[in-house]
Parts: structure tokens; C-alpha cells; sequence
């Protein structure tokens, strides 16, 4: 039985405390092994001064100094997140982002039936991609209410057979991939917008290595990008 794994993430939230909503989803088909680059990630890891165990990678708190992030100098930083980024460009995998302008849905309802709207056209514009697979299992961890009910409405109605797990980027690499695409395109559209941060351009040195060494290296794996004006 062919198994395709869904992970999914989002950055930002369905109230005003963001200009921004994004959602990633992270693809990957079963068949495909991933022990070699998963230990390759963990021995890269093991390498970096400090790094403690299986610690979580954030990477938007990893670029702003956050959380637990705020004592470790920009060097050991960047090594996390380049690790990560290196990990997602090896994986065999496959994503898609949804991005939406908050300012043009002011109310929560809007905003969900947005994100409703553009899934099902994604699913319909790749159906001989989803449909090829016997089995679909979706990890999320449950974050946002919203987002919960439309891959519920959705997926159960498109799938045949669909199994929805709660999950944690503590035990799944592939949830901190989602993540960084999450980052990734929230920074694509601050460069579009001419509005990155004086911490993303320290973090990334310029605007042109952000895009030659980061966004554009991963446009490969990417389904599609719609982005909702």
C-alpha cells in the first residue's frame, strides 16, 4: 500500500497579531527512505557548540533571537538553521505554501473560507498526484482551530482513505521543515515588499544572498506557490 505523509504548519494566526497567514504543507511518499539523511541531520547537529539532543529548530525565533534562542550568538544560530535548510534540500520531498493577506479578510470566517478555497484548488489541480497514493496520514499538531476543520472537511471528503494525527515538531524532522518553508515564504514576501527586518538582514547578510542562497534553492520542490492577495 502506497502511503503519502502530510505535514503541516503555520505561521501567524486568524487574529490581528500578524500582517501575514501562512500555511505549509510538507509531502512525502513513504516508499521513499529517509534513515540516511535523518542521521546525516542528527550527526550535523551533534557537531554544533551547544547543540543539546534532538532540540527543535524554530527557525523564525532562530532568526529573531526568541525564546531560546535569545543567549546564542548569531553564529551558532545560523549553523542550526543552515543545518536545517540543508536537510529540507536533501530530503526527498515536496511542498506547497498558502499565503494570505490578513488585511483582506478582517473577519476569522473569511479568512478560513480563503484557505478552504485555495486547499480544494490545489487538491483539484494535482489530483492525479494525491489520488495515486492509497493512503494519505496528515501530522499536525492541532495549533489553529480553523485550520483543523478545513483539512478535515477537505481531506475527508477528497481521500479514500485519510488518517489525521496530532503531532509535534519534537518528534518529527519533517514538521520543522514545514516550519522553515513557513519562514522562508514570509521573507520571500517582506523581499517583495521591501520591508525585511534590520534581524533578517543581519541573519542572512544581504537581500540578495537571502534569495540567491535560500528562496531560490528550494523552488524545485515546490508543488505551486499560490499566494492570496
Amino acid at each position: 500500500m502506497s502511503t503519502l505523509s502530510i505535514f503541516v504548519d503555520e505561521s501567524g494566526d486568524f487574529g490581528a497579531h500578524s500582517d501575514y497567514y501562512v500555511v505549509a504543507l510538507v509531502m512525502h511518499n513513504q516508499d521513499d527512505d529517509l534513515s540516511d539523511e535523518l542521521a546525516a541531520f542528527a550527526d550535523a547537529l551533534r557537531l554544533i557548540e551547544g547543540f543539546v539532543g534532538d532540540r527543535v529548530i524554530h527557525t523564525g525565533p532562530a532568526i529573531r533571537r526568541e525564546n531560546g534562542y535569545a543567549e546564542l550568538p548569531v553564529e551558532i544560530r545560523k549553523r542550526e538553521v543552515d543545518r536545517l535548510f540543508a536537510f529540507a534540500r536533501r530530503v526527498p520531498v515536496v511542498h506547497v505554501t498558502f499565503s494570505f493577506r490578513k488585511r483582506q479578510y478582517p473577519e476569522r470566517p473569511q479568512l478560513k473560507a480563503a484557505l478552504f478555497t485555495a486547499l480544494a484548488r490545489f487538491l483539484r489541480d494535482h489530483a492525479a498526484y494525491f489520488l495515486s497514493f492509497d493512503q494519505v496520514i496528515v501530522y499536525y499538531d492541532n495549533g489553529q482551530a480553523e485550520v483543523t476543520a478545513v483539512l478535515n472537511a477537505l481531506f475527508r471528503d477528497f481521500f479514500f482513505e485519510i488518517d489525521f494525527r496530532r503531532a509535534d515538531s519534537t518528534r518529527y524532522r519533517l514538521l520543522q521543515v514545514a516550519d522553515l518553508h513557513c519562514t522562508l515564504e514570509l521573507l520571500r514576501i517582506k523581499l517583495k515588499e521591501n520591508r525585511l527586518s534590520k534581524s533578517d538582514l543581519y541573519f542572512f547578510g544581504s537581500r540578495r544572498r537571502l534569495q540567491k542562497d535560500y528562496l531560490n534553492k528550494l523552488d524545485h520542490k515546490r508543488l505551486n506557490n499560490p499566494i492570496i492577495a
